[in-house]
């Protein structure tokens, strides 16, 4: 049964919507459950839990978790439900997913990836409305001016955040960061 996990990581309240190893949808921490609760999971009539700090018996919740502890997470363990997303979205999607901890590639990248070289104003609306922030890590795809945008609660803000962690955890900020600012 497809269930909406609610917890608490350093950052704030987090949700994820799985079923089993399959996953539909994240909700990046925000300070307020309230927020969490009404935009993403009341509406959809899901069923609801919350899982406490020492409950450790949801794997990709704990993982959720341990990624905002500073810990380098390099496979989820899930299957990504997509299936109502384009193709052109599901394509880019799984390439996003790829990008690996501590990676960067900008919109123009991806585009260029995808065969599609034209395309990175379509990659950044399909990264908008990534419906699995973190797990297909948005983040990780910037500008290649700055660092993009970014529409989770605490904005470009917290993707500074993770990406800065992530620098300091593998000890480098890759080349196509190096315009970025870092203060």
């Amino acid at each position: 049964m497809m269930t909406w996990y609610i917890f608490y990581t350093p950052r704030g309240w987090a949700a994820i919507l799985s079923e089993k190893k399959t996953l539909f949808a994240t909700v990046l921490p925000t300070p307020s459950p309230l927020n969490t609760f009404h935009h993403h999971i009341k509406k959809t009539g899901y069923n609801t839990r919350f899982i406490a700090w020492d409950d450790h018996s949801v794997p990709i919740v704990n993982k959720f978790r341990d990624y905002f502890y500073g810990q380098i997470i390099n496979d989820w363990d899930v299957e990504l439900d997509l299936s109502h997303r384009t193709p052109f979205a599901r394509d880019t999607l799984l390439l996003v997913y790829r990008i690996p901890y501590g990676e960067v590639m900008t919109y123009g990248q991806v585009a260029q990836q995808l065969g599609r070289p034209g395309a990175a104003r379509a990659v950044g609306q399909v990264m908008r409305t990534n419906p699995m922030g973190l797990i297909i890590p948005c983040h990780r795809v910037i500008s290649s001016s700055g660092w993009g945008g970014f529409t989770a609660a605490g904005g470009i803000d917290l993707k500074t955040a993770m990406l800065q962690m992530e620098w300091q955890q593998t000890g480098r900020v890759p080349a196509a960061a190096h315009h970025l600012t870092l203060d």
